[in-house]
């Protein structure tokens, strides 16, 4: 069997880049937060919104485990960082798609990972569902509103 260089080069090429790849399209918990608190305005909002995203698997990992009470712990985390992203998005006014796009599956994974849950592990879940639903409605009310009119002197 003869080796081809060209073909071995690109073998390992691929692999090279896919082993690079992968790992930097799921930032780490840590480096999240690192980069937001580093981060400002928008830019900020969407790191917070994207790292709510993260720890709900977080969470779901801590629930499959049956580490229940670091489970929930890390869903009131969730919703810290959903409100700090919300609150950011709206002040400044930048970011608040991507953060909304965030938000939504964040809470679409977490409705998933509730359904998973015994009976009794359920509620706190649906609450902070709710109330991310209410941020992302919040967001969507901020972009969707007419402009504000300006009161002129007469």
């Amino acid at each position: 069997m003869a080796h081809n260089p060209l073909q071995e080069f690109v073998a390992i090429t691929v692999l090279i880049l896919l082993a690079v790849a992968l790992p930097a399209e799921q930032k780490s918990v840590e480096t999240l937060k690192a980069e937001a608190e580093r981060a400002s305005g928008g830019h900020r909002a969407r790191l917070y919104a994207e790292l709510a995203q993260q720890l709900v698997e977080v969470a779901d990992q801590q629930f499959t485990d049956a580490k229940i009470t670091d489970a929930q712990a890390t869903v009131q985390e969730v919703l810290k960082y959903a409100s700090l992203a919300r609150d950011l998005s709206i002040k400044t006014r930048s970011k608040m798609k991507e953060t909304e796009i965030h938000l939504r599956s964040a809470e679409r994974r977490l409705t998933a990972v509730r359904r998973t849950l015994s009976v009794d592990d359920r509620p706190p879940l649906e609450e902070v569902e709710k109330k991310i639903e209410r941020f992302r409605q919040d967001l969507l009310d901020e972009m969707f509103a007419p402009p504000k009119k300006e009161k002129r002197p007469s």
